[in-house]
């Protein structure tokens, strides 16, 4: 079975449906997921840690390889230029990532790996976040605190969920209950106790995206080997028509 790498970066557009397909890619490949540091905090906010792991259960070539471990010298991105991989699939990749790409900076893991997969003429498949002048991204578990300060008036500012969180995520700030993002695991726990709908969770937000970000995409679209493709949904077709 051939081999594929995928990264995921700190990215949180087109995630969910990026899981879909990474599912699809698992049953026809073995393949091994590269998070950088910001991705590895991106799939645990969203919730999506436990089913990575279903895709990749840590077998050989089916492990998930974190760049908070693997710094500074990302050592397992190697396999890229040693030819262990068919290809590179980089789904979301963020902005940040786009920029290092055609830039030639290698400082995470997912960048490296970029790098190193171009060395070896690997066919590298990425999904931007942002491709226009504005997307659509969405939000994490949010509080609004609105909300929450006008029940917290109404109840002699005793909130219900301060103590729910089981990574205690949620702190107070201000008198008003805020989540910290460094500690959510996305479990949901906080947005199906609060009893006043003051928590959603992919709420959607319209984004600007910057001009210099839209010419380093078009950077990476005449880069050599580098296939940039509009969605996830893209990738399975891509990949195996390459591969053939």
């Amino acid at each position: 079975m051939k081999r594929i790498g995928w990264g995921i970066t700190g990215a949180s557009q087109n995630l969910f449906e990026t899981f879909n397909i990474m599912e699809s890619i698992a049953q026809k490949f073995e393949l091994s997921c590269y998070l950088s540091s910001a991705g590895e905090r991106v799939i645990r906010i969203y919730g999506l840690w436990d089913r990575l792991t279903e895709i990749c259960p840590g077998d050989y070539y089916r492990e998930i390889v974190l760049g908070s471990k693997q710094k500074p010298s990302f050592p397992l991105a190697g396999r890229f230029q040693r030819g262990k991989y068919k290809a590179l699939i980089v789904s979301p990749a963020s902005t940040n990532t786009v920029a290092k790409a055609v830039r030639g900076i290698a400082d995470t893991l997912v960048t490296n790996a970029f790098s190193l997969a171009r060395k070896e003429d690997l066919p590298i498949f990425i999904v931007p976040a942002d491709k226009r002048e504005k997307e659509v991204s969405k939000l994490p578990y949010m509080i609004d605190r609105k909300i929450c300060q006008e029940e917290l008036d109404n109840s002699n500012g005793e909130c219900q969920i301060l103590t729910v969180c089981p990574y205690e995520a949620i702190i107070e700030k201000g008198g008003v209950p805020t989540i910290d993002l460094t500690k959510c695991e996305g479990c949901g726990t906080c947005l199906e106790k609060c009893p006043h709908g003051a928590i959603s969770f992919r709420k959607n937000i319209v984004t600007k995206v910057g001009q210099i970000d839209l010419e380093n995409l078009e950077r990476l679209r005449e880069t050599e080997g580098v296939v940039v493709l509009e969605s996830p949904e893209k990738i399975l077709n891509a990949v195996e028509e390459a591969l053939e």
